[in-house]
């Protein structure tokens, strides 16, 4: 059985909704019956020409309908998820969590104390286009109801707005199940609280002094630094990351790779599913003493450097320190440009569709290059399949209970702190 044509993506020809993918399949014993050829259409950017398919002659077209390497057999990675890096934003279900700025800053004016739980809310497509925070968010997190009772004016406007929609969800819960228990009826006995408050989250970029986020949905994963009192919304991913070496490495076109090819997708659209992308996306692997490979080429003085244990070889620092270096430069950059023009982040990003110089699309080649030999990775074979191979060493190592160098700075990296810089996205005054 061998596959002949396929369809990455279209738009369904009908009024409703949806693309579909399609498959040919070719079954036969006789050679001579089979196409000399595999050829795959797919969907021509950008989006002017949505719907037009054009077709390419492929070697071979894998299950994900694409020519490219077939990355499905890569490896969860336990260092990645243990302990957990990534989490999508809050998810409070109901508008009456959510204020406008002059609604914060009536309750704050009523009472400093209010702002212990009243917090910056950032969605998605503000990050991107208006770059601050627009509105803001009540939120108690896990206070029991005596406790969250003590802000008398954001619990009354909680009690006014949410509860009443909480006890008609519960009744129409009842009325349809005929159960006395059920998802609505559980948050009936937290209604003050969000519905997903995130609380893991909320601890973990706490005790941070900036983190990074991306929209959950996205063709490319732009991604910014936040103030650890802006409260993401269940738009945007959030990162337990503060350095500009994290920040190098998932903002670089090889962990952008990644991700088109290993996200979910509904309809055309990309979404950051951490279980897929982050959680399979092996990160550099330096080694934990002695030289490396390169350190041949070292001074007498950095090569007793690189040989000091339990710490990374001194060239290694210093591929760590290129990308932290990029990174920042790429944020400069990004900075220096989002006054000149309307539309933020987004617009931004969009002129490297454009063709001619662009100092945007020069940071992060140089970005990419830092990355690329922090791998170790060269840019003339398939990138794809030499993150697949890394992946699945990574997964051998751990199985065997070796050593690896999990999503973060190296732990015997020297010095980390002064990796985090101070800029990010701060919430405006209430």
């Amino acid at each position: 059985m061998q596959r002949g044509e396929a369809v990455e993506n279209q738009p369904w020809s009908g009024e409703a909704n949806v693309h579909v993918s399609i498959a040919n399949w070719v079954k036969a014993e006789d050679a001579a019956l089979l196409p000399k050829a595999r050829k795959l259409w797919f969907k021509v950017e950008p989006s002017a020409a949505a719907k037009k398919l054009r077709k390419r002659g492929a070697e071979r077209i894998n299950s994900a309908l694409s020519d490219q390497t077939d990355v499905s057999e890569a490896k969860f990675l336990t260092c990645n998820a243990e302990p957990p890096c990534v989490y999508n934003g809050q998810f409070p279900r109901h508008n009456g969590f959510v204020l406008e700025s002059s609604e914060a800053a009536a309750l704050i004016s009523k009472d400093p104390a209010n702002r212990e739980v009243v917090h910056p809310f950032m969605i998605g497509a503000e990050m991107l286009t208006h770059g601050t925070p627009q509105r803001w968010v009540i939120d108690f997190q896990k206070l029991g109801l005596l406790d969250a009772k003590r802000y008398d004016a954001p619990f009354a406007h909680v009690q006014q707005t949410v509860l009443p929609h909480v006890e008609s969800l519960v009744a129409k819960e009842r009325e349809k199940s005929g159960k006395a228990t059920g998802q609505d009826q559980q948050w009936l006995k937290t209604w003050w609280q969000h519905f997903r408050g995130r609380k893991e989250l909320i601890a973990a970029v706490g005790r941070m002094p900036r983190y990074l986020a991306c929209c959950e949905v996205t063709k490319r994963p732009i991604f910014c630094f936040l103030d650890p009192d802006i409260r993401p919304d269940h738009t945007l991913e959030a990162f337990v990351f503060a350095d500009d070496y994290c920040f190098g490495i998932l903002q670089s076109s090889l962990h952008w790779l990644w991700f088109i090819t290993k996200c979910s997708k509904l309809k055309s659209d990309f979404r950051y599913t951490p279980e897929f992308v982050f959680d399979t996306f092996p990160w550099p692997q330096f080694s934990s003493t002695g030289r490396s490979r390169g350190d041949e080429t070292l001074t007498s003085s950095e090569k007793e450097k690189s040989e000091t244990p339990h710490v990374v070889s001194y060239s290694e620092i210093k591929k760590i320190d290129a990308v932290a270096a990029a990174a920042r430069e790429l944020r400069r950059v990004r900075a220096e440009a989002l006054p000149k023009l309307k539309g933020g982040l987004r617009a931004l990003y969009r002129t490297l569709e454009l063709p001619g110089a662009n100092p945007l699309k020069d940071a992060h080649a140089a970005l990419d290059i830092a990355v690329l030999a922090a791998y170790g990775f060269s840019a003339k074979r398939d990138l794809l399949a030499q993150l697949l191979a890394l992946n699945q060493e990574v997964a051998a190592k751990i199985e065997k209970g070796d050593e690896v160098v999990a999503p973060g700075v190296p732990k015997n990296y020297p010095d980390a702190k002064r990796l985090v810089t101070e800029d990010c996205i701060r919430p405006l005054a209430s």
